[in-house]
């Protein structure tokens, strides 16, 4: 299967990737694109990161910057009904917004009503449909507890949560639906059943739904010890999961595919020549990136930023 790989914090921001052939056909420079979250839109790619969501049409690249009042920190970037949600980690929201335009329409917030939030509060992350809301992750079930304080087991504390939002009367209803995750990330619903990384354990999660509304952890698969796992999905016989480099190029480790029969608990892990942290992993749709591809490679070049990227790096000889 041919997927579309999109990276944050690496060389690379989007990979071409062949799973029958083990090998990337086609990348983009993380100094010419910035990604993190990315979804298709019609004949468009869109890409959340930053401050920002870039939409990529056959007739060029735009970009409309998110709202305050904290840096945003964009994260996934999924379509919700006819509407186009993105997950403001920075301000612990999802934006709901109409496709063809740049402002929100609503917003999915678990901690409205809390005054003086800071930055990133939660580490909220991801989201998908569920119902007449929405379920999302997050890494922290306190507001006030952040997930870079000094001294936190961010690692496997077990702080994470799938949350339930969904809009009545006017404001955002959350429930509390799993709890006791680590670093949730890559919600994908599959044959009636909820699965999710836990990025920082290098494992995959599958929830049954009870009657209740909440979410019953029902099987879990160690898929590594060596990376982050983030980014998921099935290709009708297996699971395709994202695996990472240590976070920010801290090593020269290449980016992973793992390939996951459900049934046998079997993994495979294929080698992406790129070191970074693959986020989100979709189908390569051929007939839009077609006429994406050439839009990409004429994109200007950046300097790369040194603060960013410490270390002498050259690109990956895919």
């Amino acid at each position: 299967m041919r997927v579309l790989l999109s990276c944050v914090n690496s060389l690379v921001s989007l990979v071409g990737y062949d799973t029958e052939a083990a090998k990337a056909f086609w990348y983009c420079p993380g100094n010419m694109l910035r990604a993190c979250g990315a979804c298709y839109d019609g004949h468009d790619l869109l890409l959340a990161s930053d401050e920002f969501v870039t939409r990529i049409t056959p007739q060029g690249v735009r970009q409309h910057k998110l709202p305050g009042p904290h840096t945003n920190l964009a994260h996934s970037v999924h379509h919700i009904g006819g509407m186009i949600g993105v997950v403001d980690t920075g301000n612990s929201r999802i934006l709901i917004q109409p496709p063809d335009s740049d402002g929100a329409v609503f917003t999915l917030d678990p901690l409205e009503g809390w005054p003086d939030r800071p930055m990133d509060a939660i580490h909220l992350n991801d989201f998908m449909p569920w119902g007449e809301g929405v379920i999302a992750s997050c890494f922290h079930y306190h507001p006030f507890g952040h997930y870079k304080t000094k001294g936190y087991d961010w690692h496997g504390g077990g702080h994470g949560l799938i949350l339930g939002m969904h809009r009545a009367h006017g404001m955002t209803v959350s429930k509390v639906l799993a709890s006791g995750l680590n670093c949730p990330h890559s919600l994908v619903e599959h044959e009636g059943a909820v699965y999710c990384c836990s990025s920082s354990r290098g494992e995959f999660l599958k929830y049954a739904p009870q009657p209740s509304g909440l979410l019953y952890e029902s099987a879990r698969w160690k898929i590594t010890g060596d990376h982050f796992v983030r980014g998921a999905l099935h290709d009708g016989e297996r699971w395709l999961l994202g695996g990472s480099s240590v976070r920010r190029l801290k090593d020269q480790s290449p980016m992973s595919l793992y390939l996951l029969d459900e049934a046998t608990g079997k993994v495979e892990r294929q080698t992406v020549a790129a070191a970074g942290e693959i986020y989100d992993v979709l189908p390569w749709d051929d007939a839009i990136m077609r006429t994406l591809v050439p839009v990409i490679n004429a994109l200007p070049s950046n300097d790369w930023d040194e603060n960013e990227y410490p270390k002498p790096m050259g690109l990956p000889d895919f």
